[in-house]
Order: C-alpha cells, then sequence, then structure tokens
C-alpha cells in the first residue's frame, strides 16, 4: 500500500480530474486526492493494483505511479532529501503548465546532484507544478498511440464521431464497473460499444439510423466487442433499471436529428431518462453549450440533477457539455 501519484492531460484538466475520482469511485478505492495543474495525488495510501486498473481505463489521463514524496521546489535541504531516495540520481524532469521557473528547478537538481535521465532499472520522476516538486516512480502509462490506431483502423467512420478517449472518460464518469452494462442510445458508429468492451464492459447500442447501425455492427464485429446493437428510437423503446448511461445527444447540424425538433427530441431523452435509471444510476450526455440552460430546465422537471459538468471545447461557435446525472 502506498500513495500514488496521476499525470492528468492538460487539454481538458478539469475532466481528467472528474475522470479520476469517478474511476477511483467505480473501482472501490477510498481514497481521496489532491490537484495541481497537470497532477493529482491520493492523500490515503491505496494499492498498486487501483493504479494499474484506473490507468488501463483511463481517456484523459497520462500515467501514474508511486509517490515517493512532495518537496518545496525552492528548498536545497528538501532537494537533498529527494534525491536521496532516487537510484543513480537521474530523474525524468516535468514543469507542468511553466508554474514554477526553470532557473527553480535547475537550482533544485543542483542542490540535489541530480541530473535529467532515465535510471536504468526503473524511471523516477520529478514533476514541478504549483510550487512543489513531486517525486515519483513510474508504473503505467497510457497507450496514446493505441488509441489513435483504433480511431483510424476501423471500418466504419464519421468525422462528428467521437473519439476513443472521450467515449472512455463519459462511460467512466457513469461509475460503471468491471462486467455492468452500460447504456448508449444515440450510439452512432459505436464508439462507446468498443471502447467499454475494451474496459470489460459490455454495452447496448441503439440508433434509429439504419446506415449507422450497420456500420455499429462492423465496428464492433472488428473488434470483437460482445455487445447488443438495436436499430430503433430510443425515444419510444422502453429500458428499464438502466444503471450506467453514457451518450452523445446529435446536435442537428453533422448529426441528423431526423426531422425531429433538437429541443422536442432532448425533451423526450430526458423524460424517457427519468423513466428508466435506476435509483443508484449516472447519466452521462453530452449536449451543446447553447442548449445548457434547456438541459437544466428539463432535468429538474424530471425529477433528476446535474451532479457534475464539463466543457469540452471543439471550435470557436461549438463547446460541448458533457452533463453528469443521477436521482436526487
Amino acid at each position: 500500500m502506498t500513495r500514488l501519484y496521476f499525470v492528468l492531460r492538460g487539454d481538458n484538466e478539469y475532466l481528467a480530474r472528474g475522470e479520476l475520482l469517478a474511476l477511483l469511485e467505480a473501482l472501490g478505492a477510498n481514497a481521496s486526492i489532491e490537484c495541481y495543474p497537470m497532477i493529482c495525488v491520493t492523500t490515503s495510501e491505496c494499492g498498486l493494483d487501483i493504479a494499474a486498473s484506473t490507468i488501463s481505463r483511463a481517456g484523459y489521463l497520462k500515467e501514474a505511479g508511486v509517490l515517493l514524496g512532495v518537496f518545496s521546489a525552492y528548498s536545497a535541504s528538501d532537494a537533498r532529501e529527494a534525491a536521496s531516495m532516487v537510484r543513480e540520481r537521474r530523474v525524468h524532469v516535468s514543469i507542468f503548465k511553466s508554474t514554477v521557473s526553470g532557473d527553480a528547478v535547475k537550482a533544485f537538481l543542483e542542490a540535489g546532484g541530480l541530473r535529467q535521465g532515465v535510471a536504468r532499472v526503473e524511471e523516477y520522476r520529478l514533476m514541478f507544478s504549483a510550487g512543489p516538486a513531486f517525486l515519483g516512480l513510474k508504473k503505467y502509462s497510457v497507450n496514446s498511440k493505441s488509441l489513435e490506431e483504433r480511431a483510424r483502423s476501423k471500418p466504419f467512420k464519421r468525422s462528428i464521431e467521437l473519439i476513443p478517449e472521450l467515449a472512455r472518460a463519459l462511460i467512466n464518469l457513469s461509475r460503471a464497473r468491471r462486467g455492468d452494462i452500460v447504456l448508449d442510445p444515440f450510439a452512432g458508429t459505436g464508439v462507446v460499444l468498443v471502447e467499454a468492451w475494451l474496459m470489460g464492459i459490455r454495452a447496448v447500442g441503439v440508433d434509429v439510423d439504419y446506415t449507422l447501425v450497420r456500420g455499429m455492427e462492423s465496428n464492433a464485429e472488428f473488434f470483437a466487442a460482445n455487445s447488443v446493437v438495436i436499430h430503433g428510437d430510443s425515444r419510444v423503446l422502453v429500458y428499464r433499471g438502466v444503471d450506467h448511461v453514457a451518450t452523445d445527444l446529435p446536435y442537428g447540424r453533422g448529426a441528423s436529428t431526423h426531422g425531429v425538433e433538437i429541443k422536442e427530441l432532448y425533451r423526450d431523452f430526458v423524460e424517457r431518462l427519468s423513466e428508466y435509471l435506476s435509483k443508484s444510476g449516472f447519466a452521462v450526455f453530452m449536449t451543446p453549450h447553447w442548449l445548457e440552460d434547456y438541459v437544466d430546465e428539463l432535468v429538474h422537471a424530471r425529477g433528476l440533477r446535474v451532479v457534475e459538468r464539463y466543457y469540452d471545447y471543439v471550435h470557436s461557435s461549438l463547446t460541448r457539455v458533457i452533463n453528469v446525472v443521477k436521482r436526487p
């Protein structure tokens, strides 16, 4: 048992923090965290299995490892103490978001007699963020190349589909555990289905567009995802006792709403959701920022509540809102 550190992706740190907290909850880790720019550390001891499982599922985390200590970036005595824990006096140095000056980092390394580089046996990480210097032993990292390769290699693609890491974040925010089932009522090309299966979670994907359903089936078969694909309209289909929902609602621009006015579609979705979401369940769905107030009204009117909210900037005219909803 030890304290852990997690390095976040810098392009959406707030989402990464939320995903980390949701993952720790889903994995049953009784741990709280403290966060600084691009890094979070557990405040109590955890097993390394938690770090391994978290990184294996994460979309917006980069790496995890054993936290050896937290030091002042401006203290020579702290630098010497940190150096005493490092084999070969070699460390892989990172300065997150320029929150510590290069001169301060150089002085810290010189005071401790540390050199930049990777030791032959283990990788010691010295990470500077907002004043502290975090010394860690790297254990696990996200394979970003495999995420990119899946996005490129699948047989059926659309330009507006979810990227794999965002699909993973949605699933993780739903608190789905290994062996659970997650519902995607607007599944499109099936990115949620594929990523869920690779995380040990089964998924049910529904879409009203027959062409997309055929493409979803081909993607699921390509990745051998043991998922259920349904051609149907989630506005009228009946679900019962769903614990986990992860979906990207159509916006009516690149994604067709099949002639249904977008506010009507969202109203029907939230109404159905309020009927089938279980008492302990979490629903995670994305909507455009210009409908944020309307979504709030719908959720409140149906006796649900938004417990978390994150924002994903796409371009100057579109920021997607990630809503995490449950029963009060």
